[in-house]
Order: structure tokens, then sequence, then C-alpha cells
């Protein structure tokens, strides 16, 4: 059933991908005969008004490929904050290295495969993770069962998933503004030469966090107990490597988007690009903040579960926890969302 649902998606976003232009809905306005219409577009009916022709509106296919892996979620809860990120990453990435095909540069293209490497890369880890992961499997089950005690699927989660759509189209926002620096609009070399160091820095950021996942997963495996607390490899001095290099990797994402969008305002200030910053800004807020709760919320788990422990005590002097949230009194022992207790238990995804 989940390799059911994860099909129908992929397909359906494909095919918006492969659509090219996205999808257009026709919208049919009418006027009195008194007002000024280009007589081209004049269609008089028996009632003596006039009925213009068609006006198209586009919805650009990123807003698509953003917008409907989250409604993995309706199938289950989970899902539309998993597959649904990696999907909505890499799908919209390469929707963007479609679309501008005849016009596209190094500078894009780099930054375009960072997104598609992490899209691709989280949903192979989440996939293999649960194929490996009993307690996996369990939590799942967990969360659709508290999902479903809710009632209505579509009154209970179509806020979440929209509001994830959003986000998801806030991350991929950089994007955009780096495919539309093209030869007209001209910026000097010093900020070409940063734009391709913060695309090297969301590499990193993004790499950081595949390794910490690989190497979770290998421990756990290896030792055969998924409550085994890893200390080994990049864990010897970064505590919460997925974390970490997600927040240095959309960061640095939202920087490259910054710097772009500065030099496309500056030579023509739309109503797009507007809406679009904002997205971005939002996307890189909201991202930025589930990952810090994530983190001081792991720290709390793991410091309340194996404090009294030599190994993690000694773990704790000599590594780095990354960023955190202020410290709060209230307990940590049920995360507030349950897509918190996803990402506390089991590394990337939202």
């Amino acid at each position: 059933m989940m390799m059911k649902g994860l099909g129908l998606i992929c397909i359906s976003v494909l095919a918006l991908v492969n659509g090219g232009c996205g999808f257009t809905a026709p919208l049919r306005q009418r006027s009195l005969v008194t007002e000024k219409v280009r007589t081209s577009d004049k269609m008089f009916t028996s009632n003596g008004r006039v009925e213009t022709s068609l006006q198209v509106v586009t919805i650009p296919t990123e807003v698509w490929t953003s917008f409907l892996p989250p409604f993995l979620g309706f199938y289950k809860s989970e899902y539309g904050v998993s597959y649904a990120y990696g999907f909505a990453t890499a799908f919209t990435a390469i929707s963007v290295i479609r679309r501008c095909s005849s016009s596209i540069n190094p500078l894009m293209s780099l930054h375009a495969a960072a997104l598609i490497f992490y899209g691709l890369r989280l949903n192979l880890f989440l996939f293999v993770r649960t194929c490996l992961s009993s307690r996996m499997k369990q939590l799942q089950q967990n969360i659709e069962e508290r999902a479903l005690k809710r009632g209505n699927r579509f009154k209970t989660r179509a806020p979440f998933i929209l509001s994830c759509g959003l986000l998801y189209y806030g991350l991929v926002a950089p994007l955009l503004f780096t495919s539309k620096l093209t030869a007209e609009i001209a910026i000097p070399s010093w900020a070409n030469s940063l734009l391709k160091l913060l695309i090297g820095v969301q590499w990193f950021g993004f790499g950081i966090a595949a390794i910490g996942d690989l190497t979770k997963t290998y421990v756990k495996q290896s030792e055969k107990d998924e409550n085994f607390l890893v200390t080994s490899g990049i864990f010897s001095f970064l505590r919460h490597p997925n974390y970490s290099g997600e927040i240095i990797g959309w960061t640095a994402n939202n920087l490259c988007g910054i710097i772009a969008a500065c030099f496309l305002l500056k030579n023509s200030i739309t109503v797009s690009l507007l809406s679009d910053f904002a997205a971005m800004t939002l996307g890189w807020v909201g991202i930025v903040g589930v990952l810090l709760r994530a983190t001081t919320n792991l720290e709390a788990r793991q410091k309340k579960e194996y404090g009294s422990n030599e190994k993690y005590t000694k773990w704790v002097e000599s590594s780095w926890g990354g960023w955190v949230l202020p410290a709060k009194e209230e307990p940590v022992d049920e995360p507030q969302i349950e897509v918190t207790n996803v990402q506390e238990e089991f590394g990337s995804g939202i």
C-alpha cells in the first residue's frame, strides 16, 4: 500500500513536470455593451451583453510540485512531512531545470542539483529506514491512529497539508531567483563568487546530514539495537549532524536567494518577485524553527535517558550539540506534534 501511494504521487507530479507550462484555468468575464472592449474580443449574446474571449490564468508548475506531494498526508498522516518533503524538493528543482533548459547556467545547475540530491537522498533513506526498523513502523502506525481519532481526514489534515505545501515552496523559492539570473541581468564578480561559495556550503550541509543518517542507520543495524546510543564517526564530534547539517544547508540556500533577489528587484520590482521573496523568508524561518525545536527536544530526551551513563557524559563533553532553543522548564517527554517525534527518533525529515 505504501508503494502504491508513493507511485501515484510520483506519476501525478512527473506528469505535471512533463507538462512544462503548468496548469491553465479559463476565466470568462462578462461586461456591458458600454464597456470598452477590443473589437476582436467581442462576442455578442442574445441579451445584448458582450462576452469577452477566454482569459488564461497560468499556475507555474513549481507551485504544483510543491503543493501536490503533501497530499500524501491524506493517505498516511506522516507521509505529508516525510516523503512529501523529499518529493517536493526534488521535483520542483527538476521542474525549474526543465523550464530553463534553453538558458540554463552552471550556477543554477549546481543549486538545483543540491536540492535534487537532498530530496532523493532523503526519500531513499526514509524508505530503507522503514524497511529495516520495526520501531519506525510502529511509530508510523501510532501517528496514523492518533490522526484518525481526530475525525474527518479532510477537515483535520487539510490545513496542515496546505501549510506544508507553502513551506516546501518557500524552501525551493531561492532556486527560482537564481534561475532568473540571465545574461541580461549583470551581477558583479564578487556576488557571483559569493553565490558559488554559498552553494558549496549548501552541499556541505546536506552532505553532513546524509553522513549522519547513514552512520546512525549503519551502527544501529550493526548493534541490532534500535535504542543504541550512536557516538562514533561523525557523531563523535557532532551530536546531531542531521539537524545541524540541514540548518547549514537551508540557511546557505536562503542566502543564495536573497542575493539573487536583490539584483532582480533592482532591475524590476514585480508582485511575483515580492511574493516569492516572502515565501522564501517564511520557508527558511519555518524549517529552521522545526530543526531547532527537534534538536532541543532530542538533547533533553537523551539527557533524561542516558544522563547517568558514563559513555553519554564523556560524549557530551567532547562533542557539540549544535544550535538549540533556549531551555524551558516544561517536560519534553511528549513532543507537541508528531512530525517532531519522527525526526527526533530517526533523523532527517521534517
